[in-house]
């Protein structure tokens, strides 16, 4: 019997990738991702008709549309029937094709796509066949006018390093009408090339995943994209953890507490501020290395202590990274510096852990200080709220 995964056994790591038709300057593509307020993943890929601003308008709404459905539970044949009653079914010029998923908290995965290529689930590294792992079914939906239109839906239990691959047709037609390739990738093709990476790179990221799909579509039309190209990926594994301790607790008595939070944490453990690293290092009796080389970020130097993975300066540093996560919409950063690698540490991680100190720094007092240098504590509130909503991040936040 299988065993049915809980929250804690996995992390649902969702990653896309994407490419504009060659000569475009807006993708017909939509790629979304949400996280409800009771735990719930909801992922939707839609497609606009063509490429272009017409075709990205409507995927963005349709994929808005059924996002707002889903967030209110709303059952996914009615969001459906509302969007195609909106937009009209595969003859109209503001048609659109689009699947949406729903990954509950108890492993439970729901999945409906309308016009799409077939989703893949990858377990153990090689496709899962239906009968093996879930159920799919047909559905017809009538519209208002009349209309009739077919709904494919599927039903599965996830377990731990299960993947799923989401692709736009485009992927599936790439390289059509060249000599290796005269009907196209095909879905064979693509299979073939995933469980390949698999087998090379068992531990592989859901981004590195889509990313390898959509180059290799993009090579198969000879690096001139015909159509959009959109894949999305999901991998259900083993969460990174991350402890990040700012500020020194309100009490001193608070001090061998923190401490002891470091010194048994399992996973990567982050500290911002020099204070907070004396505290550690003092009663844990650990020295403290300072980095001499200038920072290209123009940040102070970082420091090395033992059973710690980065040391950085306070608030100044998080004030650049909640800077960054606003900008980037990415899990990928090019940049140099203190903030990019602590940037980059973040979002490399899955559960994250904040550890505040509440005690005033008095200098953050000073009235000569920069307007824009908040409080420890609301920046890395805010630093929470942009990794739970834009990287689906699980975050915690305790203060002492």
């Amino acid at each position: 019997m299988t065993m049915k995964p809980d929250k804690e056994t996995y992390f649902i790591e969702a990653e896309s990738s994407q490419r504009t038709e060659s000569g475009s300057f807006a993708s017909g593509d939509i790629c979304m991702t949400r996280r409800t307020d009771d735990g719930r993943t909801l992922l939707v890929l839609a497609h606009g008709r063509g490429s272009g601003i017409q075709a990205h308008v409507t995927a963005a709404v349709v994929s808005s549309m059924i996002t707002a459905y889903a967030l209110r539970n709303t059952p996914i044949q009615q969001a459906v029937h509302a969007v195609l009653n909106t937009f009209g079914g595969y003859e109209s010029t503001t048609a659109a094709s689009f699947m949406v998923a729903e990954i509950r908290t108890d492993g439970g995965v729901r999945v409906a796509e309308y016009g799409t290529a077939p989703f893949l689930l990858f377990r153990e590294g090689h496709v899962t066949q239906e009968s093996d792992a879930m159920e799919r079914e047909e559905r017809t939906l009538t519209l208002d006018n009349g209309e009739q239109h077919t709904l494919r839906l599927s039903r599965f239990e996830a377990q731990p390093e299960d993947r799923l691959l989401f692709v736009t047709r485009s992927v599936l037609r790439s390289g059509s009408g060249t000599q290796r390739l005269p009907e196209g990738w095909g879905s064979r093709g693509i299979t073939t090339f995933v469980a390949d990476l698999l087998r090379e790179n068992p531990s592989i990221s859901a981004r590195e995943m889509a990313t390898a799909v959509i180059n290799r579509a993009e090579a198969n039309d000879l690096f001139v994209v015909k159509n959009d190209l959109s894949c999305m990926g999901v991998y259900f594994r083993q969460p990174r953890r991350l402890l990040l301790c700012s500020g020194p607790p309100f009490n001193e008595s608070n001090d061998r507490k923190l401490a002891e939070r470091v010194a048994s944490w399992q996973g990567t453990t982050v500290i911002c501020g020099g204070t907070t690293a004396a505290i550690v290092a003092r009663e844990l009796r650990r020295e403290i290395s300072v980095n001499l080389r200038r920072d290209i970020s123009g940040l102070p130097p970082t420091s090395s202590m033992p059973g710690v993975n980065l040391i950085t300066e306070g608030v100044l540093t998080l004030a650049r990274v909640k800077s960054l996560l606003e900008q980037t919409s990415s899990s990928e950063l090019s940049g140099h510096g203190t903030d990019y690698e602590l940037t980059r540490i973040l979002l490399s991680h899955d559960c994250i852990d904040f550890v505040v100190g509440t005690r005033i720094n008095p200098q953050h007092q000073d009235p000569e200080l920069p307007v824009e240098l908040e409080l420890r504590r609301n920046v890395i509130k805010e630093i929470a709220r942009l990794l739970q909503t834009k990287f689906l991040k699980e975050t915690r936040i305790e203060y002492l």
